[in-house]
C-alpha cells in the first residue's frame, strides 16, 4: 500500500456537501439486482421535530428536522480490515465512483463494492500502467475486450464498465464483498478486496452525503448501528498525539459530569477535543470530524467494538452531527444528553434507542487535525 502524508481533506468535504441526498426507490422486477439496500435511516427528532418521545428543549442538540431524504450504506466487514490515509486525490478518484452509481440509480452498496475494488487494484490512483497491459483505476485491460486504453484510463468510464459486469452477478447486493468484486474483477487473487469494506464504507458515506452513514448489515437489512457490545471492551491502541492521555480524557469527562458543567450546548466536538486537553478540535463540526479522520485511516465505519478513550460518531440528520467519548462499559459522556449544554455520562443506546433516534457512524481513534489552544477542563487530582 502506498503511504502518503496527512493532508486535510475539509474543502474536498465542503464541495460534496452540495450534493443532493437520494433515496432509490422500490425496484421492480425487473431493475431489482440492480437497486437495493436503501434502507432510509429512522426519523430524527424529539416528537415535534420528528420521532421520538417529547423532552424539554433544553435536552436536545441540536434541534433538527428530518427533511427529505437520507440513504443507509451498508458494510459488512470479513476479516482484518486496512484504514490507510488517502489523499485528496484518492478521495477524489473515490467520490466519481460512488457518483457514478448514484448516477446509474445504483445502491450505495454497489458504490462500496466498487471503492474497495480500485482500493485493491490500484490504490485509488488512475494508474497508466499495470500487470501486463492493465490500466486504470480498476486495471481494467484492453486486450480483455473492457475499452482503449484512453477509454479505461478515464474513470467515469472505468466505473461504469465495473458496474456493468456487477449488476449482472447473481445476489451481488447481499453476496460477501469480495465475492461480488472478484466475480466481475476475476483476479489471481480473490480474497483480497475484503480488506478494504470498511474504508470503502467510511468514503462512500462521506460522498453520498452528510445524511448518510455507514451500518454493518445482515443481508440487505441494516442492524442497529449502536447495539451494545458484547464481552469485554478491546483495549485501545491509539497513535494519536493528544495533551491528555485516553485515561486522563475519561477522568476529565466524568469529573465534567459530575461538576454540573453546562456551557456546552451544541459543542459536541469542542467537548471531546477539551477532554483530550485542546482548546478547540480544529474541525468545523463533528462531521467534518468525521470525515476527516476516515480520510486519515484514523475512523472505523460501522464497527461497534470501539476501545474506551475512542470518539463516537452519529448522523443528527444534519450539517453538524454529534460525537460523544466512549468511557467503557457501553457507557459514554455526551454534551446535551442530561439537557441544555450539559454534560452526560449514560448508556450509549441512549443516543440510538432513546430520544434523540441519531444513526451510529462508527468510532474513531482520538486524532484532532489542526487542533490548538489550551482545554478549560481540568484533569482531576490524582489522575495519572
Amino acid at each position: 500500500m502506498k503511504k502518503s502524508a496527512p493532508m486535510l481533506v475539509a474543502l474536498l468535504v465542503v464541495a460534496l456537501m452540495g450534493l443532493s441526498i437520494v433515496i432509490l426507490g422500490g425496484a421492480g422486477a425487473a431493475d431489482a439486482n440492480a437497486a437495493t439496500c436503501t434502507t432510509a435511516l429512522a426519523p430524527v427528532g424529539d416528537g415535534t421535530h420528528g420521532a421520538g418521545a417529547v423532552v424539554p428543549a433544553e435536552g436536545w442538540e441540536p434541534p433538527v428536522t428530518q427533511d427529505g431524504a437520507a440513504a443507509v450504506v451498508p458494510i459488512s466487514p470479513q476479516g482484518p480490515q486496512q484504514n490507510p490515509h488517502w489523499t485528496e486525490q484518492q478521495v477524489r478518484n473515490a467520490s466519481t465512483i460512488t457518483n457514478v452509481a448514484r448516477t446509474r440509480g445504483l445502491s450505495p452498496r454497489a458504490a462500496v463494492i466498487a471503492v474497495a475494488t480500485a482500493m485493491q487494484e490500484s490504490t485509488l490512483e488512475n494508474l497508466d500502467h499495470g500487470d501486463r497491459d492493465s490500466l486504470g483505476l480498476f486495471q481494467q485491460r484492453p486486450s480483455q475486450g473492457w475499452g482503449t486504453a484512453a477509454q479505461i484510463t478515464d474513470p467515469v468510464y472505468a466505473s461504469n464498465k465495473f458496474y456493468d459486469g456487477l449488476v449482472t452477478v447473481k445476489d451481488w447486493q447481499t453476496r460477501p464483498l469480495t465475492q461480488a468484486a472478484q466475480a466481475v474483477q476475476r483476479s489471481g487473487l480473490p480474497d483480497a478486496y475484503a480488506k478494504w469494506e470498511q474504508s470503502a464504507g467510511g468514503l462512500v458515506s462521506t460522498t453520498w452525503g452528510t445524511a448518510a452513514v455507514t451500518s454493518v448489515f445482515a443481508g440487505c437489512d441494516p442492524a442497529p448501528g449502536a447495539a451494545p457490545g458484547t464481552g469485554t471492551d478491546p483495549a485501545a491502541d491509539f497513535t494519536a498525539k493528544n495533551p491528555r492521555t485516553p485515561a486522563q480524557a475519561i477522568a476529565v469527562a466524568r469529573a465534567a459530569a459530575a461538576s454540573g458543567r453546562s456551557d456546552f450546548h451544541n459543542h459536541c466536538d469542542n467537548f471531546v477535543a477539551q477532554a483530550y486537553g485542546w482548546g478547540s478540535s480544529g474541525s468545523e463540526s463533528a462531521n467534518i470530524h468525521w470525515q476527516r479522520l476516515v480520510a486519515s485511516g484514523d475512523g472505523h465505519p460501522g464497527d461497534n467494538s470501539p476501545p474506551p478513550g475512542a470518539l463516537l460518531f452519529y448522523d443528527s440528520g444534519s450539517e453538524f452531527g454529534h460525537v460523544a467519548l466512549y468511557l467503557g462499559g457501553d457507557m459514554i459522556a455526551s454534551t446535551d444528553i442530561n439537557g441544555y449544554g450539559t454534560i452526560g455520562i449514560r448508556p450509549r443506546s441512549d443516543i440510538t434507542d432513546g430520544t434523540w433516534h441519531m444513526r451510529y457512524r462508527g468510532w474513531a481513534a482520538p486524532a484532532f487535525p489542526s487542533a490548538g489552544g489550551t482545554s478549560t477542563l481540568p484533569v482531576p487530582g490524582g489522575t495519572t
